[in-house]
Formats: structure tokens, sequence, C-alpha cells
């Protein structure tokens, strides 16, 4: 691919040609805007038309509060408790109390898989130190700058013949043979040390090495209690160069000349954001005046989070560790459902479900679920789709699109709006708009205001097709699928229907109103904290009984797997929020970039 293949996008001055990417955005996945991350790589490519930014009054980067506190360990020899209340204290923007305790946390499981590192290179006659310059490849020819970047921990022997980074995962550990840890362990091979600043300076002024080392590791460190570090490289500058060259660099080459535009959660900060053609503008879509606090993106998921707690929402927010507190079996079963019905609806041309789709659980050949499920998982969820059968509306005909992410833009409350329908078809120019649940017992009925308050992405729906986002004319209709395992029931919605159109909005600003202006995020504890998946960080959580059944606004919730035991009267959002969030936990969330 050539350089003359990407062209600045509209609206843009300045130059295009200067790249800095970070070794992490390898790893991006399909829900991430390709063009974002091409623009994000162009730090002197800017908007033509200036638009102030405004940031956020709390800590949105606690990785970076981490980042900060091990430096004063291990450049000033101060403890680590001592270097959290040194960094929490001296940050320009609020941390909120459940960031302080997950950055304690992280600094101690840090600390101690730094042990475990030292005592396994001790075996080795190998001991590092703490090299405060990060290293950074820069390549500047007649047509560009390039510059790749790693954001981490870097170490180093004393003679130099070793040479380590260490990659700081929030929660979770990442892919093996993610193409990222190839790139990074480009950067600690071929990379000069940075006297300057990587992000800001270009060029970058360096220090040169004294000598090459023999040796290179790139070792990822999971933030977590008893998590011991693993070692993704470990090879000779020569192998990782080769390495780099032969499998990695044609993908950052990929990255930083795409010009395909994904809207999504990128828009909140993209440069393109203002003059971008496939972001849908939705001017009162939230039904909220003022801008609140900045720019942000709300789901369904949040407004969910936000009502059974505002700090829950704020720290899933910012991608703090989340645990699973049910037993995962509706969410598994759920899953499995939504990927069958997934690959089934995406199906070119499309065409309806049959039994001919679902063979027996215990056949050789499973045809669709052999790609999706495992075996184990194809039997429980079977008698759902075979339920699906009699209320799958493909033979309806029109244009079809399983599983989109769909994202639109609301000046009016600066915020980008995230939502990932089940199925849209378009027929005739007229949306349909469907959700589906799967359950053990059937959800009841009733009016538009009772089904939106147990099934908000309905609300979010109709008023996606009111304000014309999905295209049309602002009419069509919104469904409610049903799934359990006996029966289906399909509920429809005209979504230019007065009363439904009101209903709706009333749902949403309900739901965003409280969200849109918090800047503090307070805790609201309960017997709801016993399923909370981030209560491990939140001082004030509830204390939890295991053998206390979880009770909201007199609604009694299994804990296991979030289903409705009892209701005297109307589930309330609070209560259908609780329960949705045991049974589908972390629905709409994206994995951190680190």
């Amino acid at each position: 691919m050539t350089l003359q293949r990407w062209t600045a996008p509209d609206g843009f001055r300045g130059e295009p040609h200067v790249i800095r990417l970070s070794a992490s955005a390898l790893d991006l996945d399909g829900r991430h805007c390709p063009q974002h991350t091409a623009l994000k790589a162009r730090p002197l490519l800017r908007p033509r038309v200036y638009e102030k930014r405004r940031y956020a009054p709390w800590e949105t980067f606690p990785l970076g509060l981490v980042q900060a506190a091990l430096d004063l360990v291990e450049y000033r020899d101060m403890t680590a408790d001592a270097a959290v209340d040194s960094v929490v204290s001296g940050n320009r923007s609020a941390v909120h109390p459940g960031v302080v305790v997950w950055v304690r946390h992280a600094c101690d499981a840090y600390l101690q898989a730094a042990e475990w590192i030292a005592d396994d290179l001790e075996a080795q006659g190998v001991a590092l130190v703490p090299d405060p310059l990060p290293r950074v490849v820069q390549y500047e020819s007649a047509a560009e700058r390039r510059m790749l970047t790693a954001w981490g921990r870097w170490y180093t022997s004393a003679d130099g013949d070793v040479r380590e980074f260490r990659r700081l995962r929030m929660g979770r550990a990442g892919e093996r043979d993610a193409p990222s840890n190839q790139a990074l362990a480009f950067v600690a091979a071929a990379g000069q040390r940075a006297s300057g600043n990587v992000y800001r300076d270009i060029p970058v002024s360096v220090v040169p090495d004294e000598r090459e080392p023999s040796r290179v590791r790139v070792v990822e460190v999971v933030l977590a209690a008893g998590v011991r570090p693993r070692v993704l490289v470990d090879d000779t500058p020569a192998e990782i160069r080769r390495g780099y060259r032969e499998k990695t660099r044609h993908l950052v080459t990929d990255i930083v000349f795409a010009d395909v535009k994904r809207p999504g959660s990128d828009c909140a900060g993209c440069k393109a954001r203002a003059s971008c053609d496939a972001l849908p503008q939705a001017p009162g879509l939230l039904g909220i005046n003022g801008g609140g606090t900045h720019r942000r993106t709300w789901s369904v998921t949040t407004g969910r989070q936000y009502l059974v707690c505002p700090a829950q929402a704020h720290l899933r927010e910012l991608h703090l560790p989340a645990a699973t507190w049910s037993d995962g079996s509706a969410a598994r079963r759920g899953r499995a459902v939504h990927r069958w019905l997934e690959a089934a609806h995406s199906r070119v041309p499309a065409r309806a479900c049959t039994p001919a789709d679902l063979p027996d659980g215990d056949a050789d050949d499973l045809g669709l679920a052999a790609a999706v499920m495992t075996p184990e998982e194809y039997r429980e969820a079977r008698p759902y789709l075979v339920a699906h059968l009699a209320s799958c509306s493909l033979g309806a005909g029109g244009h079809v699109t399983a599983e989109p992410t769909v994202a639109a833009y609301d000046p009016a409350a600066d915020v980008v709006v995230i939502a990932y329908p089940d199925l849209i078809r378009d027929i005739g120019g007229r949306v349909v708009y469907r959700e589906q649940k799967t359950t053990l017992v059937a959800v009841p009925g009733g009016d538009a205001g009772e089904v939106f308050a147990r099934v908000p992405q309905l609300a979010l729906a109709v008023r996606l097709i009111e304000h014309g986002v999905l295209g049309g004319d602002g009419t069509g209709t919104v469904e409610l699928e049903t799934l359990t395992p006996e029966s289906a029931e399909v509920l429809s919605f005209d979504a230019a229907d007065p009363a439904v159109r009101e209903a709706a909005a009333r749902e949403i600003r309900r739901m965003v109103s409280g969200w849109h202006a918090d800047s503090v995020f307070r805790p609201d504890p309960g017997s709801w904290c016993r399923t909370c998946p981030v209560a491990q960080w939140c001082p004030d959580r509830a204390p939890a009984d295991p053998k206390a059944p979880i009770v909201v606004d007199g609604v009694r919730i299994d804990p296991r797997t979030g289903e409705v035991l009892n209701a005297a009267g109307p589930v309330s959002d609070r209560a259908g929020a609780v329960s949705d969030g045991i049974a589908d936990p972390g629905a709409d969330d994206e994995p951190p970039p680190f």
C-alpha cells in the first residue's frame, strides 16, 4: 500500500505524513473505527474548524495513576501506600474513591509480580533495574515520518545485555499471539531511549545506547492479586526484527492507511466527529438540554448501571476489573442463543430459520451451531431456538442486518449514543427493529410504558427510528421477541404512535438525566451490592449476606440467574436493572485498551 492511497478527510488541515502509532492499536477489534485510528495516528492533522475540547472533571485513566505511583516507588523509594496517596492528592482531576481502592490493589499486584519476575531472572543470573526513559522507533524518508511507541514499564540489566518491556493489563490477560506483542517487542529491540516526550515531540530527542542487548523480553503483568506474570517474547533483537518485518509491519501500514468509517464509541473523542458523514446527527435524541460535563458515550447498559448505583456506572465506564457474581447460566444461554441467531440471520441470501437448521442435540453435525458454540451450549440453547422458528420474521423479506452497532450524536446533550440491536429489517423503507430475550418464564405484556421500563432498549429504538437514525421517514415498528423453552412471543409497538413516542421519550429521559448531570457518582448501597461486579473496589458497599435473597423495591430476584422470582406489582426501573445486570452482565461493554 502506498502513501498516495490515503487522503485526509474533508475539513482537515495540517501534515498527514507525520505518523505516530501506539503498538497497542494493533489489537483494536471490529467495534472500533479504522479511520478514527488512522486520524489519531496523525498528530499534526487537525480540523479546519476549531472546537474547544472539554475534559472530564474526574480522572478517566486509572492506569495512569498506577504508573505514576509505581514511578515514585521505583525511583524515589516510597512505599506503595505513600506513593498512591501522593499521586491521588496531587492529581489535577478528582479521583473516585473506588478508583483509589483499585489503584492500591493494582500497585500491590504489580510489585508482587515484579518480585516473581526478579526471582525467575535471578535463577538465570540476571538482575534488572528500572529504566525511566521509554523507547520509540522513528523512521523518516522523503515521503513521511513514522513513530512507533509502547506504553508500559521499562527495565534493563546493568550491563545493557538484557532489555525488558512490561505490558500492563487491568484485569485479564490478553491473547498470547496478539499482533501488538510483536510490535511491542520491536519497539524494545529497535527503539531508542527517549529523552523527550514521545507523545508530544516531533521528532523525539533520544539517547543512544552504549550497546545492543543480546536478549529482549516482553512480559505481561495482569494487575490482579495472585496472577503470575507471563513472558510473551524472549528473543534476540535480530529475530524480533525479522519477525516484525515478516508478520507485523504490514499490519501497521494497514492501520495507518485505513479509510473505513465505523461509527461507535470512538466517535466521542474523534477529530472527525463534526464532519463525519457516517455518524448521524440527532438533535434531541435523548430529550435533555445542556452539554453536561463533557462529550461522552451512553448506551442502555450505562443507563441500567446508573439506575442500580451511580458509582457502579462510573467504575464500569472506567473499565475497572469486574467480577461475575451469578452462576452465569442465564448469560451463557442468552449469548449462545444470540450467537446462533446472528449466524442464521446473517446468511446470504436472507432466509427464515427452519427445523432443518436445528438438528438434534446429539447429532454428529450440529449445523450452524458447530461454528458458534460448544455441543453443551447448543443442547441448552436448542429449546429456545426451536421456539424461535414460529416467530422468525425473515420470511417477510426486506434488507436484513443482524447484530449491528448503531451510533448517533445528540448535539443538544453532547452525547454519542450507542445501541446494539439484535436485528434490523428494512421493508420498503419501513424500519423494523427487533430485540430478542431468553427467559425461563415468559415476560408479561403491558402498555408501552410498562414494557419500556423492563426493556429500555425498545424505548431507545423508538427514539432512533423517530429521529431518522436508522433511515426511512421516522416510522417503523419496534419488536420484542421473548423466547422460553416452550414458546415464543412477539410484542410490537408502532414507532409513529404518539403514545409510544411519549413513553419512549419519558423512559430515556429518566435513564439519562441523572447520569448526564452527575460529576460525583456517589454509591447507593443496598442488597444489590451482593451482585455488583465492581463491589470489591467500593469502600461503601453494603455487607453481603450470601443466604439472603436480593429484594429490590419489593421484587425478589434470583442472585444466581437474575430471574425475577416474584413481584407484587410492576417491576421498578431499578429492580429491572438489577435483574438484567445479573442475567447479562456487561452486555454492551467493550474491553479496556490495556
